[in-house]
């Protein structure tokens, strides 16, 4: 290793608990290129490194899915060439967010021990390839992963170039989407252990579950299999067990290799990059395990802005506002989709900027340099295959490089510290999305993401601050509380739900909520079971709309919504007010005139009961009701459609408003005091337009007295 001085050594240590800059940078894989490309070419790396430090980056992730290039054989490693890169970015003041590359086994650990290769519902072996390809129980994969990472730690635990430790690779994530999870004899034997921890007894299991209906009753733990395709199905209690059993299996994998680097390198940030917010993995089960949370994003051409912003806000609620890492994202274009754009020009900064609004504090792309075959070789990357810094690519990179460092050290050097302060709480659950979506239910069109989205969309839209968090958090720091699609609620939850709006806090949620307890066991007495004293309503039946049917929604002269007729679609929840009043009604079919819209006064709040799925302008006119009542609208600020504001606050620096134009066309805010924009040292006051695509970053004259552009 090469020797740095103990002044560079302490300097580089320093820098991930300072936090002095932003972190801007790239995965890194020499050892995924063609031996005269790649980790055998040392004229290579250094030229990397001269390219690095023109784009301003200052992290790169390495190692990801390294395992072969680390240990061709099990009795052979191999730590030489990642010896040399690793001090070569040391004395580049260049760190490294290393990776233990247990995501991709290698070829020979397949051949050898076939038994770690998952099993398919069919009982058919899978073979060796892509990624996440192993048995998450296996005790083989676990035993080897274990080995290497205890190697890895050692060797560079003290190395002046490391940040922070990154495990793994997008835990049971995009290579393994629409496979079966693993239905080995040893899982399906841990499923059973998983489930005697959880419900205690047989007795209580079959009680939990509900399994005397269809003599579904189990007299032996031996009788209880993983549900799938050739086995049963139809117990709900059951799939939600087994998605999370699933979900436990691979934080367990995580765990493995986490208690390795936490007993060797204390001191060391600890994390895993996800796949963003999917449907597979309970990421509320892993986040007290992670140090700081990290995820990739790769929105589609047409995702909506607010999609992506919901990202960003799960990633930084799980972890009560820390900031996250954005750990990939794709400087151009991606190469899976059936068709891969590139991202527009301006879009790439655009789109780096909302992470950094709605809380990251690291932005990293994949990847460095694009592969020169494969099946990721047309993947976007910064440095493209023509192997130069002279591509528009690079040069947009380099731009927002040197936007962030001027940012850590200039007028915006506070915005590192700054936090997102929301006042507004979305509760989410994936016990919930789970039991939501279980098929045989009422309707296959419902989708808790497209509900909870919609909620989302509308608060954003009106550039509402949000918190995505748990039912079982404290409610208590938010004005306002929205549950779309609350089917899933304990006793506890309601009963904290209660607590708060009668303490003075707003409620909303909508149809098809407080259904069913904790074990997917319907709640008797009436929907919405728990809720129902703090809604004020009492459901008494239900009608899945299909694709074809739709109804409408009258709202009168004189409510607090915007008077007028509206569409509704999807479900339909006919209702008896129990205290609660209506603000809109039904106009047709049999239950014309039954409450749509409900708000109850509730102690010294107020719960609000959405029975459908109204159209988008009727769920905006309640939520700006809302917006209004509460005050929630920024003070200084007013923009047009296609804006984005965000606002992250520091402790005594004040606060920094991200001003984010989606469109692709010129539009408007309108300053009411003049501000400053810390990008570009620009003073602004009154109307300023801002052209699609840009950015600004405002605060407040009287916070900083600094020389400004006029």
């Amino acid at each position: 290793m090469t020797q740095i001085s103990d002044q560079t050594k302490r300097d580089l240590r320093a820098f991930p608990s300072r936090l002095p800059a932003f972190y801007f940078g790239a995965d890194y894989n020499p050892d995924q290129w063609t031996p005269e490309w790649g980790y055998q070419d040392e004229q290579i790396w250094l030229e990397d490194i001269r390219m690095m430090k023109l784009a301003h980056v200052n992290v790169v992730t390495i190692g990801v899915f390294s395992w072969v290039g680390l240990q061709p054989a099990e009795e052979i490693v191999n730590f030489a060439w990642l010896d040399r890169i690793l001090d070569l970015l040391a004395q580049n003041e260049i760190f490294v967010c290393l990776a233990t590359p247990t995501a991709a086994i290698p070829a020979w650990l397949a051949a050898r021990y076939p038994e770690v290769l998952p099993v398919d519902a069919q009982g058919i072996r899978r073979g060796h390839g892509s990624r996440q390809n192993y048995c998450p129980t296996s005790p083989v994969f676990r035993r080897l992963a274990a080995n290497l990472v205890r190697q890895l730690a050692e060797r560079y635990g003290n190395h002046p170039a490391l940040l922070n430790w990154h495990i793994s690779n997008e835990y049971y994530g995009s290579a393994t989407e629409g496979k079966d999870p693993c239905y080995c004899e040893r899982c399906q034997a841990r499923f059973r252990q998983w489930l005697q921890t959880r419900h205690g007894s047989l007795e209580q299991l079959n009680r939990d579950w509900m399994t005397a209906f269809w003599g579904h009753t189990y007299t032996d733990w031996e009788q209880v299999t993983m549900p799938g395709p050739y086995t049963d199905q139809g117990v709900q209690g059951q799939m939600v067990d087994f998605l999370t059993f699933v979900s436990d299996m691979y934080l367990e994998c995580y765990l493995n290799e986490q208690e390795i680097l936490r007993e060797i390198t204390p001191e060391i940030p600890i994390t895993t990059n996800f796949l963003g917010v999917f449907r597979r993995l309970d990421l509320s089960r892993w986040a007290p395990h992670l140090d700081v949370m990290s995820y990739d994003s790769y929105p589609a051409r047409t995702t909506h802005p607010a999609d992506i912003a919901f990202q960003h806000d799960v990633m930084r609620s799980l972890k009560g506002g820390q900031p996250f890492i954005l750990m990939e994202q794709t400087p151009s274009q991606v190469q899976w989709m059936a068709q891969n754009p590139l991202k527009r020009p301006g879009v790439m900064r655009l789109l780096s900027y909302q992470a950094i609004a709605h809380g990251a504090n690291a932005i990293q792309y994949f990847q460095w340099r694009q592969s020169r075959g494969s099946s990721e070789m047309f993947h976007g990357a910064i440095v493209a295959h023509a192997g130069h810094e002279h591509t528009r690519v690079f040069q947009e990179i380099t731009k927002l490089g040197t936007e962030l460092g001027a940012l850590s050290t200039g007028p915006g050097k506070g915005l590192l510290e700054a936090r997102n302060l929301a006042r507004v709480a979305l509760l989410f659950s994936w016990s919930n999305w789970w039991n939501v979506e279980f098929r045989p239910g009422p309707s296959d069109q419902i989708r808790y993401m497209d509900e909870v989205l919609q909620y989302y969309r509308a608060l954003w839209k009106e550039n509402i601050a949000v918190d995505i968090i748990s039912p079982d958090t404290d409610l208590t720091p938010y004005k306002l509380v929205v549950a779309p699609l609350m089917n899933m609620v304990s006793a506890e939850q309601g009963a904290a739900i209660e607590a708060y709006v009668a303490n003075g806090g707003l409620f909303v949620t909508s149809y098809f909520s407080g259904v069913v307890n904790e074990k997917t066991l319907a709640w008797l007495g009436g929907y919405p079971g728990p809720l129902r004293k703090t809604l004020g309503i009492w459901v008494e039946e239900y009608d899945p709309l299909e694709p074809d049917m739709a109804n409408t929604i009258v709202v009168p002269e004189g409510s607090p919504l915007a008077a007028g007729r509206y569409s509704a679609r999807l479900w339909c929840d006919l209702l008896h007010l129990e205290g609660a009043r209506a603000l809109a009604s039904f106009g047709e079919d049999f239950y014309a005139g039954y409450p749509a819209i409900t708000e109850h006064q509730f102690g010294k709040g107020r719960a609000f009961y959405v029975a459908t799925r109204p159209e988008e302008a009727l769920l905006s006119s309640l939520l700006t009701s809302l917006r209004n009542d509460l005050q929630l609208a920024h003070p200084i600020i007013s923009a047009t459609e296609g804006i984005e504001l965000v606002q992250r606050t520091g402790a005594g620096s004040g606060s920094y408003t991200f001003v984010l134009n989606h469109s692709t066309n010129a539009a408007h805010v309108t300053l009411s005091e003049p501000m400053y924009d810390v990008v570009s040292s620009t003073l602004y006051e009154g109307r300023v337009e801002v052209p699609a695509k840009e950015v600004l970053i405002l605060r407040e004259l009287s916070h900083e007295n600094l020389p400004v552009n006029p």
